[in-house]
């Protein structure tokens, strides 16, 4: 099956504004370094030997011509790398202030889809994952995002849907996905919800589906700006990995309906505890 495009025709202008920005700064300084060096001491150093017409060497001629050039080019280089290591910076500094910002389920939903994307970038950043951007605003059964830990990847895909349930086909095509990147699992993310047969389908995958409701559980289990000492005595952590457990629902087996203490870093960890009333927890 032919996937539809993720981004339209138009948008080849970003995607190449997107790589100046994601260029690193030491990388922009190393180029710049290396253009400057073939233009100001390699260029001059082959321009006599290259052979002459009627006497005259066109290399030596243009020489200086190749490096105003060259040089513009360095600094173009330069200039970019800097653009995007402040781009960078704001950007993940708009990241963690709207992750920190964050309410509950009505706030997510008030996100755009890029913001949804980001959002979710930054959660999985905060579990140590390293994470690529990739997504858009068209869905086509890929991965908006790519998280890898060690040798783990894991693909991570977005619905931003307010008002409707994601179905089954949605759920098919992401694991479709796993299947062509050679991924060990995906997550689905959505801001509202999803039918029963797509979460029965999921059953022996590596394969999770998040609500809005649990995503907005698991944001408020690691915003930086809760107080310590009240989510202490609130949230209980992992005895495996240290993080913050989430309340969730079994749904399957012989606990189905029944609340649990299920560590935030599942997947990756899969310690349970059983469930406690946050105001019957102790520090």
């Amino acid at each position: 099956m032919t996937k539809r495009s993720r981004r339209s025709s138009g948008s080849y202008l970003l995607d190449t504004a997107e790589l100046f920005r994601d260029l690193p700064l030491a990388y922009a300084i190393a180029g710049a370094a290396l253009v400057g060096l073939l233009c100001e001491v390699v260029a001059p150093l082959l321009a006599p030997s290259y052979p002459k017409t009627s006497g005259i060497n066109f290399a030596t001629m243009f020489l200086p011509f190749i490096q105003i050039i060259g040089g513009l080019f360095a600094a173009a280089i330069l200039i970019f790398g800097v653009i995007g290591a402040l781009a960078r910076w704001f950007q993940r500094h708009g990241d963690k202030s709207r992750f920190d910002g964050q309410t509950g389920t009505d706030s997510i939903r008030r996100l755009s889809w890029r913001e949804f994307e980001r959002l979710l970038g930054e959660f999985y950043r905060r579990q140590g994952y390293d994470v690529r951007q990739r997504g858009g605003p068209v869905a086509d059964g890929g991965a908006d995002l790519e998280l890898r830990k060690g040798d783990e990847k894991l693909l991570v895909q977005a619905k931003h849907w307010k008002r409707w349930k994601v179905k089954l086909p949605e759920v098919r095509e992401l694991w479709g996905a796993v299947a062509d990147e050679h991924a060990d699992g995906a997550i689905l993310v959505t801001s509202g919800s999803f039918t029963e047969d797509a979460r029965r389908w999921t059953t022996g995958k590596n394969l999770i589906l998040v609500d809005g409701a649990e995503l907005a559980k698991l944001i408020g289990s690691i915003q930086r700006n809760i107080d310590p000492a009240s989510a202490g005595s609130a949230v209980p952590t992992c005895a495996e990995c240290g993080r913050p457990m989430v309340e969730r629902i079994a749904k399957r087996g012989t606990l189905t309906g029944q609340q649990f203490w299920g560590c935030s870093g599942y997947p990756k960890c899969r310690h349970t505890e059983p469930y406690r009333a946050p105001s019957s927890l102790s520090r």
